[in-house]
C-alpha cells in the first residue's frame, strides 16, 4: 500500500552532503532557501535540510511514504498507536516520535 517517497535529513553539514550525494550520481530535483535553511531534493528520495545546530551533525528529519489513500493509511497508522501530527491530516508520529509524512502516489 505505501513505498518510500522521501527521507528528509537534518544537517548542519549541507554544503559537504549535497556534494556527496552529487558525486554519488544522484540528480538535483529542486533546491530552496538561503542560508542557513536551505534544503534540496534529489529524485532519488533524499531531502536536506540545511539547520543551524544539532546534537550529532545529522538527523533523520521525517520520512515520507507514497501511497494510494492517504485516509486509509492514516486510518492504520492511529489503529496501531500512532498519533496525529498538528501539521496536518497527511501525517502522523510513531511512538518513538519519528514523523511521517504521506504523500499523494502518483501513478
Amino acid at each position: 500500500m505505501c513505498r518510500l517517497h522521501h527521507v528528509a535529513i537534518a544537517t548542519t553539514c549541507f554544503d559537504e552532503y549535497k556534494e556527496l550525494f552529487k558525486k554519488l550520481g544522484m540528480v538535483i530535483k529542486r533546491e530552496v532557501g538561503q542560508i542557513p535553511t536551505r534544503q534540496i531534493w534529489f529524485y532519488e528520495g533524499i531531502q536536506l535540510k540545511e539547520v543551524s545546530s544539532l546534537e550529532h551533525g545529522t538527523n533523520v528529519e521525517h520520512i515520507a511514504l507514497a501511497t494510494k489513500d492517504i485516509d486509509e493509511t492514516i486510518k492504520i497508522a492511529l489503529s496501531n498507536g500512532c498519533k496525529l501530527d498538528p501539521r496536518g491530516n497527511n501525517w502522523f508520529i510513531l511512538s518513538n516520535g519519528t514523523e511521517i509524512e504521506l504523500m499523494k502516489e502518483d501513478y
